[in-house]
């Protein structure tokens, strides 16, 4: 018994220890089982558990957030459901494959509520642990921005080809040992096609051997344009502009260049325009100074009389042209004067010399009536010309004159010497341009001889009419009066009003001449134009209507300060004067004339007023007051020739102004003067 008791008890302790054995073992399958139940779980791909019928078995927590589905709304589901309908017969070739082994497929998974998105199945078969029945495990990878990657490479690649072919300028890459790589097209354009280098054979002008060891050195080159000979007849002359710069690579520090990339751009047209446009700026130029020249002529002072003028352009053509000699020539019978000339005091010109036609080329000139351009005597068809065999002359150019329609003369330049540059069309346009000058100013010249002969005409005519006919008319006055003076008590009424009437239209014709005069002398004052101050004439102009002022009782009001204007102050004066005269003159028989003057300056004008109480004027007859002999009312109610604002309305636009009116009838009238604020 005691045996089989101790038997018994070292049974029980190793039944203990395998009991305790088999609590630990049990302890670690299950934390074996929960640490796979949590890579499974918790694994960042999506893992799916399918069986026979290809439908979800067990999916983990990726797995759910990929499709947006619970587990309850996924398990027993067929894996179809949740794939793109386009991608369908390829899950089920890939589920044919797992039954023969492991299969990896791209396809699109359709999740709830969200667009498909693309991802990697990758699945292996279970062994029979899982049971009898077939069973696999899907793996599904997210490949979203793997794809847009590649397809952002796609694109880029797909950009650089677009660029690449379609760029205007030839591109060719190379290897570091200059080898081609790829041409586009317009290398093989420029070029021609040579499938064993890419392209045509370079050529030797754009030296690129020694580029290409430069840009193995990683440096940039750009070479400026270089003039390509023809090649025959087929492959005319070209400028060709390139640019070489390195491709450094790309693997860590390593300063390698590997590719070299070769642009080529033909500026074959661009540098036709760029010559081209030099020849024509430079032509341009040659205008630039012609006008300038011709400028500098017609800004001349308009005091220079036409001999300064003309001396002065003839001095700027010189200059201009590179000649020693310019002159005017006036052509008469049988002969040619010298009217005008700029020369060195040893050339011995003298205007007035008279020069035999022969000896000149004046009648070539005229005879063609264009320009004589001729830079070179000696090897000119004139070369056998007295100008240049007797007098030395060895370049010429020369220009018709005409003068109001018919021909006057000749411009001409010439020196001893052959012209160093020649004569250009540019040349050619400024003598025409230059002789019309020339007849405009000798034209203008003349218009001033007559006008001033006209002037002295109508000086004489004032004179007669000042004293000639306001003679008579003092005669006529004179007997009227003695004779109503002699036989006024001897007639009857109608006699003597007969004879009051005669002597009342003899002082209005006196006075109707004296303003005549008056109006035809404005402008004709030769004084030069001066600084004005208008608070003088006003005052000047007052002074002489004192008396009127004093009988009616008038007054004058000034708001200074009145500006100071360039022109004639006796003009000026006889303006004022005769708009306050008219202001006395027209007053409203209830109340004393009140003449306000006052004024306002623009950056441009200056504006004086001059208001008066009066009687006022009719709005439709504001432009009609301005004419001469325009008169609003009748001789024996208001004394006057109509002249007075004719005369007001002249002297203001000899100085370059304006003058109006405005006016409320019975209420007053205001003129308003606009004279121009210059210094």
């Amino acid at each position: 018994m005691s045996e089989t008791l101790h038997s018994l008890q070292v049974h029980q302790e190793e039944l203990n220890t395998q009991n305790e054995q088999l609590r630990l073992t049990q302890i670690s399958l299950e934390q074996t089982s929960q640490k796979y139940h949590d890579l499974f779980e918790n694994s960042p791909a999506g893992y799916f558990i399918i069986d026979t019928n290809y439908s979800v078995q067990e999916v983990n927590v990726a797995g759910m957030e990929m499709l947006g589905r619970t587990k309850g709304r996924i398990l027993a589901k067929p894996f179809l459901l949740f794939v793109d309908k386009s991608c369908r017969r390829t899950l089920d070739e890939h589920f044919l494959q797992v039954r023969n082994g492991s299969a990896r497929t791209e396809l699109w998974l359709l999740p709830e509520q969200r667009p498909p998105f693309p991802v990697i199945l990758q699945s292996v078969p279970l062994g029979s642990s899982w049971g009898e029945s077939w069973r696999c495990l899907t793996t599904a990878f997210d490949i979203t921005d793997r794809k847009a990657a590649e397809q952002a490479l796609f694109e880029s690649e797909t950009r650089f080809r677009a660029i690449f072919e379609q760029n205007p300028m030839a591109v060719q890459i190379v290897d570091a040992n200059g080898v081609p790589r790829m041409s586009n097209r317009a290398w093989t354009r420029l070029w021609g096609r040579n499938p064993s280098q890419g392209g045509g054979i370079v050529p030797q002008a754009l030296e690129m051997s020694r580029h290409l060891e430069q840009a193995r050195n990683g440096q940039s080159i750009d070479i400026p344009a270089v003039r390509i000979p023809a090649q025959g007849r087929d492959i005319p002359e070209r400028w060709v502009h390139a640019h070489i710069y390195p491709i450094q690579s790309s693997e860590g520090s390593d300063d390698t260049v590997p590719e070299i990339v070769v642009v080529h751009e033909e500026i074959t047209e661009r540098k036709r325009i760029e010559i081209d446009l030099k020849e024509r700026t430079e032509r341009l130029q040659r205008q630039y100074n012609n006008l300038r020249a011709l400028s500098e002529i017609a800004a001349l002072p308009g005091g220079f009389g036409a001999g300064q003028q003309l001396a002065a352009a003839l001095n700027l053509g010189r200059r201009h042209l590179g000649l020693t000699i310019g002159q005017i020539t006036r052509i008469e019978e049988g002969g040619s004067t010298i009217e005008h000339h700029s020369a060195p005091p040893e050339a011995g010109i003298v205007d007035g010399t008279r020069i035999d036609l022969s000896e000149t080329f004046c009648a070539q000139v005229i005879e063609t009536g264009n320009v004589l351009a001729l830079p070179d005597l000696a090897t000119s068809p004139y070369a056998d010309h007295p100008s240049h065999r007797l007098h030395g002359v060895g370049s010429y150019l020369g220009a018709p004159i005409r003068q109001r329609g018919r021909d006057y003369g000749t411009i001409a330049f010439y020196s001893a010497q052959a012209s160093a540059r020649g004569f250009d069309e540019g040349d050619i346009e400024f003598m025409r341009l230059l002789s019309r000058l020339v007849g405009s100013v000798l034209e203008q010249d003349e218009n001033r001889r007559d006008l001033a002969q006209s002037n002295a005409e109508l000086e004489q005519f004032a004179y007669v009419a000042s004293h000639d006919l306001r003679q008579p008319l003092r005669q006529v006055s004179s007997y009227v009066s003695l004779l109503q003076r002699r036989y006024g008590e001897h007639l009857d009424d109608t006699a003597r009003e007969f004879i009051a009437f005669a002597h009342d239209g003899a002082v209005r014709m006196d006075r109707l001449i004296v303003d005549l005069l008056e109006y035809s002398r404005i402008g004709r004052n030769t004084k030069p134009v001066e600084p004005v101050e208008l608070s003088q004439v006003v005052a000047d102009a007052s002074a002489n209507l004192s008396a009127s002022l004093a009988e009616s009782g008038g007054t004058i009001e000034v708001t200074p300060p009145l500006p100071t204007v360039r022109g004639d102050s006796t003009d000026l004066v006889r303006l004022f004067q005769n708009l306050i005269g008219n202001a006395i003159k027209y007053r409203a028989p209830d109340r004393p004339p009140l003449i306000r003057i006052s004024s306002v300056s623009t950056t441009t004008e200056h504006h004086i007023s001059v208001s008066d109480n009066g009687i006022g004027i009719e709005s439709d007859y504001f432009e009609t007051i301005f004419r001469i002999f325009q008169r609003l009312h009748t001789p024996d109610k208001y004394e006057g020739t109509g002249i007075g604002l004719a005369i007001c309305k002249k002297v203001v636009e000899q100085h370059q102004g304006r003058i109006w009116v405005e006016s409320n009838p019975g209420q007053g009238t205001t003129f308003t003067i606009a004279l121009p604020n210059r210094p």
